[in-house]
């Protein structure tokens, strides 16, 4: 018999490691805010926590993708990231694929330049739901013959992400991975490198949500995720295997 005042078994809560969560989320706003996007790799900018980046070397370690398509040049810093990690991997035939809405004078130098830029098979401008630039990354995911990696970090507006999780998701099989970038702007908002309100409404994390609801063909893993600061480290979605 329940006393009074007494909480019901089926109404208990608790959330573990409350106080290790809250301090992360505080010092993962303190790092996106002052560090973010001070990082380079190879003396190229690239906009990643240094977190983050280990665990994308975690992640091209572990899978070892034929072909890696990341949305989102910038500077050409993640992009000659990829192509350094696959040349320490011996991984001379894979490539990878950039695609950017606009290139920067910066990204279209180093890439033309670079003694990797061999690794980085296209520079795709335009935007990345574009029927001709997914034309061209099909071909490239049909002709890969090994596991595909695909990195998401080009423009964080939820509906934006859900569509790109829904363009992107057929080239990822069994072996390879979905990464979606920047699912902390869900708590960045309303910081200096979040300012928008909406972002509490429309943001990766938001987008990741309504695309496991429809497809429960994928799963969020935490494969490759250790402690520390991220950006994304439940950002990381991988196909199911069949049952």
């Amino acid at each position: 018999m329940q006393t009074p005042g007494q909480t019901p078994d089926h109404d208990h809560y608790e959330i573990p490691n409350y106080l290790v969560a809250d301090l992360t989320r505080v010092l993962t706003k303190v790092a996106a805010n002052e560090g973010w996007y001070r990082q380079s790799w190879l003396g190229v900018p690239i906009w990643q926590l240094p977190d983050d980046l280990m665990l994308l070397q975690r992640i091209v370690a572990g899978i070892r993708p034929a072909l890696i398509v990341e949305t989102g040049t910038k500077f050409g810093g993640s992009a000659l990231f990829f192509a350094s990690l696959l040349e320490l991997l011996d991984l001379p035939e894979s490539r990878v694929i950039t695609v950017d809405i606009c290139e920067t004078e910066e990204a279209r130098t180093l890439l033309a330049s670079h003694r990797l830029a061999a690794y980085v098979q296209e520079r795709l401008v335009g935007s990345a739901l574009d029927p001709e630039v997914l034309g061209v990354v099909k071909a490239a995911v049909d002709k890969a013959g090994g596991p595909v990696l695909v990195f998401l970090d080009d423009w964080h507006g939820g509906d934006h992400v859900l569509s790109e999780l829904q363009a992107y998701a057929p080239f990822v099989g069994l072996d390879g991975l979905l990464v979606v970038a920047d699912t902390s702007f869900a708590d960045l908002a309303g910081t200096p490198v979040a300012p928008f309100r909406s972002l509490l409404d429309s943001n990766p994390r938001i987008a990741i949500a309504s695309f496991l609801d429809s497809n429960a063909e994928f799963e969020r893993t935490t494969d490759f995720v250790q402690a520390g600061l991220s950006n994304f480290a439940d950002g990381l979605l991988h196909r199911r295997p069949s049952t």
